[in-house]
């Protein structure tokens, strides 16, 4: 049966990458595990653990569920309650959400919640393996925003439940750079993940990204029944 805390190396990149996670793998992974804090250092850390901690624990426990747009929503939920205005909810017309590049701004429109659905399955394609479309919905999702907060965090979430639902024994993660990565990826392959994801953002550049992240595509840990 899967667990919360196998998903702890998706937990602490999103966490680190997006949104600058002080507390330590370990110490992360000791959270997930045990529900201590005594490795985290600060509010901001802890609000955030739980958050992320949340979504992983929709993502195990709905394996069954289809990847789609209820189920973004239903990601985009748990990992923004603490910092969103709005947990879960699409982005409106009065919504402005943006991303600053060294490419320049990137200010996508709303989604509706059909356009969603639209998303995802013009995305996901049966010619791509699993972990292609995983990817490839990874960077669709991040790049049109579809939520006020935690765009990112929760296209990495459903990148995963996507891989998880079918069966595909990997789990999609992100170079952290720093002492703590898993994949041993040093800062360089942060500042090229950015730069790789800014241009798919302002110039519709997917193939370098998911190319990239193909590095990041890891088996799942060993569970046990």
């Amino acid at each position: 049966m899967l667990r919360t805390h196998d998903l702890a190396d998706v937990v602490y990149a999103s966490g680190a990458v997006f949104n600058g996670l002080a507390t330590s793998r370990l110490d992360t992974l000791d959270f997930l595990v045990t529900g201590s804090t005594a490795g985290v250092t600060s509010k901001a850390d802890l609000a955030l653990l739980e958050d992320l901690r949340d979504a992983a624990a929709f993502v195990v426990h709905h394996t069954a569920a289809p990847i789609d747009a209820d189920y973004v929503v239903a990601v985009n939920a748990r990992l923004s309650r603490s910092a969103a205005l709005h947990p879960g909810r699409l982005r409106r017309d009065t919504d402005r959400v943006g991303v600053s590049t060294r490419y320049g701004r990137h200010e996508p429109g709303p989604l509706t919640e059909a356009a969603l659905q639209d998303l995802i399955d013009s995305t996901v394609t049966p010619d791509n393996d699993h972990a292609d479309n995983a990817i490839a919905l990874f960077v669709a999702l991040a790049a049109t925003q579809p939520f006020g907060d935690g765009n990112k965090r929760t296209a990495l979430f459903v990148a995963n439940g996507y891989l998880i639902h079918h069966a595909a024994g990997q789990l999609l993660t992100l170079p952290v750079g720093d002492e703590d990565d898993p994949l041993g990826a040093g800062r360089d392959d942060v500042t090229r993940f950015n730069d790789l994801l800014a241009r798919a953002y302002v110039f519709g550049e997917t193939t370098g990204v998911e190319t990239f992240l193909r590095h990041y595509v890891v088996p799942l840990p060993s569970v046990v029944t």
